[in-house]
């Protein structure tokens, strides 16, 4: 049985369940959190270049430090531990840990983000197929390395811009007609020599023994070809990680959490916040909006306004 009973349990470390964090405790709600990495996936970030306040950027592993010592600072009880699963019985939320232990609370917010999209292909784990430039980026340098990165959002051109400073040739394959990432990330890469973009290009298939070698394409045209690379970083989409909640809430068809004004999803006390709701918008900045707001909102609930 839980030892203690909080106002709220957020699952989450991410920017918008530290944000929770730090406005709950200031709302003067009891908080404990649950994630094992200050920021979540803003570590993935070299340089957070469009938060207002930091001229010339801030790293995201920066970023999400801060404000995870912020939340803590007030009082926020982080775990440091991922949440195993989330239920809810007898007026309350459950969380289980990764260590079994369970702990219980009046509301919670869920703000687990998400989690990057493998390519639907055989051989997609093949040593040398990464997701993270800012962790993996550095095992070619000096390497004399051809790189390809797959996708053309924000999340791809943060790791060809990475890649470029690191390897002798970068190539960012897309299927798109054009890139879909910011304006201002299209024009720092079309900078790089050293970069090129092979534009509605399709990966049909990935080579290799245990490391990856080649990558299969196929142009509009149709043409396919082999293309050598030592290494592949994914950008070709993401996934809400929503798996840990063990009782119905109301999703899209793709899974994300569909809230109401207030955040509040199908399932009442239950917030979402961040990149696992349903918006227009994956940014950390409108994550940080939805924390503030979703930690308000608890608040308001719980005392019945």
């Amino acid at each position: 049985m839980p030892d203690k009973h909080y106002d709220i349990v957020i699952a989450g470390t991410g920017p918008a369940g530290l944000t929770a964090a730090l406005y709950g405790q200031r709302l003067g709600l009891d908080t404990i959190v649950f994630g094992d990495i200050p920021g979540g996936n803003v570590y993935m970030i070299e340089k957070l270049e469009n938060y207002p306040g930091f001229i010339g950027g801030v790293a995201g592993t920066e970023f999400g430090v801060k404000v995870f010592q912020q939340a803590q600072n007030e009082g926020a009880l982080f775990t440091l531990t991922r949440l195993k699963k989330l239920g809810h019985g007898d007026g309350k939320f459950l969380a289980t840990d990764a260590n079994g232990q369970v702990h219980s609370a009046a509301a919670a917010i869920i703000a687990t983000g998400r989690v990057p999209i493998r390519l639907p292909a055989a051989k997609a784990d093949l040593k040398g197929i990464n997701f993270c430039s800012v962790c993996d980026g550095p095992l070619y340098r000096n390497q004399n390395a051809v790189l390809a990165v797959i996708g053309s959002d924000n999340s791809a051109a943060q790791h060809t811009m990475t890649l470029a400073r690191i390897a002798d040739k970068v190539y960012l394959i897309h299927r798109s007609e054009r890139l879909i990432m910011d304006a201002a990330h299209a024009g720092l890469i079309a900078d790089q020599e050293n970069v090129e973009i092979m534009g509605q290009t399709e990966v049909t298939g990935i080579k290799g023994l245990d490391f990856i070698e080649a990558l299969t394409i196929r142009s509009k045209a149709g043409e396919e070809k082999d293309l050598p690379v030592d290494g592949v970083f994914m950008a070709v989409g993401w996934r809400p990680n929503s798996a840990l909640l063990d009782f119905q809430v109301d999703m899209t068809p793709e899974g994300y959490l569909t809230t109401d004004a207030n955040l509040m999803t199908s399932h009442p006390g239950l917030f979402a916040a961040g990149d696992i709701r349903d918006t227009d918008m994956w940014q950390v900045l409108t994550a940080c909006a939805d924390g503030a707001r979703a930690a308000k909102y608890v608040g308001d609930y719980l005392t019945g306004r």
